[in-house]
């Protein structure tokens, strides 16, 4: 018997109740918990924080790039090209905040706690919700510094 979709957020707003998450809807917005109800597991919270996890990684991964470009892709070049110094100062306070989630993430995988890991989902949700517009502006930014910045322009390695 394949598990169905509504009995997963079932579960989850048994978990939720029990723990004062969040709603599951803001949850599958940001984090897209709901791909989660494929899996079987009797540690729904570790589920949902390495859901989490994939996210912040994939942030961490780009902000590190940006930081510290060792044979980025193309379009990081230019990206960086026309960076301000208060989006670098940016950039760096969100890999900061989101180093932090990442120490916490090892540290979880260590030891499995329920408890742990809802206070993780709780408190990583709520730094989500402070980071998440301003991240948004920053990358906004960069779009309009690409589109601003014709690549035709410059000559390429095989000019």
């Amino acid at each position: 018997m394949e598990p169905k979709q509504s009995d997963f957020e079932a579960e989850y707003n048994s978990l939720k109740q029990d723990h004062n998450l969040p709603e599951f809807e803001a949850m599958a917005q940001d984090f897209d918990i709901e791909k989660l109800y494929e899996k079987e597991t009797s540690f729904l919270a570790r589920e949902i924080r390495r859901a989490i996890n994939e996210k912040i990684t994939a942030y961490i991964s780009l902000f590190e790039t940006l930081i510290n470009p060792s044979s980025p892709p193309m379009f990081v070049f230019k990206i960086l090209k026309n960076i301000s110094p208060k989006e670098k100062e940016s950039i760096q306070e969100f890999y900061k905040i989101l180093s932090k989630t990442q120490i916490e993430i090892m540290k979880l995988d260590t030891v499995y706690s329920e408890e742990s890991e809802v206070k993780f989902i709780k408190e990583t949700f709520n730094i989500w919700q402070e980071v998440k517009t301003k991240i948004y502006t920053l990358f906004e930014s960069f779009e309009t510094n690409f589109k601003d910045d014709d690549i035709s322009k410059g000559r390429s390695y095989f000019d």
